[in-house]
C-alpha cells in the first residue's frame, strides 16, 4: 500500500504536536534527526518497511507518555 508512510507521519505530527502549528516545524526537525524525512514522502511513495517500523514505534513510544 503506497503512502502508508505519509500516513504515520501525519499521525505522528498530529499527536506530538496536539494540532498547536507553532510546535510542527520542530516535531518535523525532530523526525529528520531520526533518520525520516517529511517532506520526501508523498501518498504515492512506494513503502519502505524499515521505515514504517521505526515510525510505528516512535508513534507507540509517545502514545506510552
Amino acid at each position: 500500500m503506497a503512502g502508508k508512510i505519509k500516513q504515520l507521519i501525519d499521525e505522528l505530527v498530529r499527536l506530538r504536536t496536539k494540532n498547536n502549528p507553532n510546535v510542527e516545524p520542530f516535531v518535523r526537525a525532530h523526525l529528520v534527526l531520526n533518520g525520516v524525512n517529511p517532506d520526501a514522502y508523498t501518498p504515492a511513495s512506494a513503502d519502505d518497511p524499515e521505515k514504517i517500523r521505526a515510525l510505528e514505534n516512535m508513534i507507540r513510544d509517545f502514545q506510552r507518555r
